[in-house]
């Protein structure tokens, strides 16, 4: 990811968003408004809260220090080199972060 003079966002609505971008690309498309098809924000901020919630209480310890190196802009070899472990060992705490996180969210359905 190259770098930019971008301010800095705080971390917990890079995640959110980010992660609701990539891994749930059928929801919405990125150019689409945040506001929810009711036309209020409500069931962006209920699903945001439900993925911070999941994130901090479904996740290994690993995958979590995985998902945030790599949703703040780091790459799979370099969050390897930070954590002491292969690129692919990242890689596969990544696709289980993100298909846990798709299990739990589409279980429950935000009402």
């Amino acid at each position: 990811m190259p770098k930019t003079n971008r301010p800095r966002i705080v971390f917990v609505e890079v995640l959110v968003d980010r992660l609701i971008l990539e891994s749930f690309p059928n929801e919405r498309a990125p150019y689409q408004s945040a506001r929810s098809d009711d036309g209020s924000q409500d069931s962006m901020d209920r699903m945001r809260r439900r993925i911070i919630w999941h994130i901090n209480h479904t996740l290994s310890k690993r995958q979590k220090e995985v998902l945030k190196l790599y949703l703040v802009g780091k790459k799979e070899g370099e969050i390897g080199r930070i954590l002491g472990v292969k690129q692919q060992v990242v890689n596969i705490y990544k696709k289980r972060a993100v298909n846990r996180l798709r299990i739990v969210l589409n279980h429950n359905p935000v009402c």
